[in-house]
């Protein structure tokens, strides 16, 4: 009897020990999560530094094309801003598309101070120019020029939200407004 006893208290002893391994180890893997999800918005954070740091990531959302003549279309549209030098310099892409409307445009731009100077591209029309501008707490406006091609434009972001507006000169197009989502 006293060794079915001994047995029996070493086996809840073993069983506590193995129980309590398995908490260890399924606190240390929650722990680890938490501390993960907590470091990567750090390391964002870090590397998304200065004047164009909020700018960098990946949108999705829509918005509307609007006509000189008044007339609405909805386009889909996906963006993304990479961010490098320090904050210094975006790297931005956006897509968008209707049935009547493609835009696909690639910038490139350096902040010198709250000045930005950069070049820009409109794939699907082959039109290329220059821009300036100027950047700050989020929000990067200026005006863009190319060949026949002027307008003046807005990205700002709020937390998650990238909101973009383009109003050309002379075209027949009045604005392309568009709100994009993280």
């Amino acid at each position: 009897m006293k060794f079915q006893k001994e047995r029996i208290m070493l086996s809840s002893s073993l069983q506590r020990l193995f129980s309590s391994r398995r908490v260890f180890s399924r606190s240390l893997a929650v722990a680890s999560l938490c501390l993960g999800t907590l470091a990567a918005p750090l390391a964002a954070s870090a590397q998304e530094s200065g004047p164009f740091g909020v700018f960098a990531g990946s949108y999705r959302g829509g918005g509307v094309v609007v006509g000189t003549d008044g007339h609405k279309e909805r386009i889909s549209c996906r963006a993304g801003g990479e961010v490098t030098g320090g904050g210094r310099s975006l790297s931005e892409s956006m897509v968008c598309a209707s049935d009547s409307y493609r835009f696909d445009i690639r910038t490139r731009a350096v902040a010198e101070g709250g000045a930005v100077r950069g070049d820009w591209q409109e794939t699907t029309r082959g039109v290329t120019g220059d821009f300036t501008g100027k950047v700050s707490s989020g929000q990067f406006s200026g005006s863009v020029e190319g060949g026949s091609f002027s307008a003046a434009f807005l990205l700002r972001v709020s937390g998650r939200r990238l909101t973009f507006l383009l109003r050309p000169q002379g075209a027949d197009v009045a604005s392309v407004e568009v709100a994009l989502s993280r």
